[in-house]
């Protein structure tokens, strides 16, 4: 499975600026992944689905607590201890937000 461990990487969004840690773990062969948001997030709930990996890409959807209905989609690329990516969010019309500075944390 590519991308096991803990990361971060940097978002600049007009509702969050700042870095976005996560950590991705193998789980009888399916990804399991556990967001660290920031102290202000701290009740909003993220529920991910179709999380699959393409090489080494791992894509997946999902969406939050504060926006139900609203899909979110993630393509993060893994490059020994960097990483690369994008998010699509619904509620910034869909634009794809860039994760910058990716690495792996542990």
């Amino acid at each position: 499975m590519v991308g096991i461990g803990r990361w971060v990487g940097t978002v600049n969004t007009l509702v969050f600026k700042g870095d976005i840690y996560v950590e991705i773990k193998d789980n009888n062969g399916e990804y399991d992944i556990n967001f660290e948001l920031p102290e202000k997030f701290k009740n909003i709930e993220i529920k991910y689905y179709d999380v699959h990996a393409e090489g080494n890409t791992i894509k997946g959807k999902g969406e939050v607590t504060l926006l139900p209905g609203k899909e979110i989609e993630a393509c993060v690329t893994f490059e020994g201890d960097t990483m690369t990516g994008t998010l699509k969010l619904p509620f910034l019309g869909n634009k794809e937000i860039k994760i910058k500075n990716g690495h792996r944390v542990s």
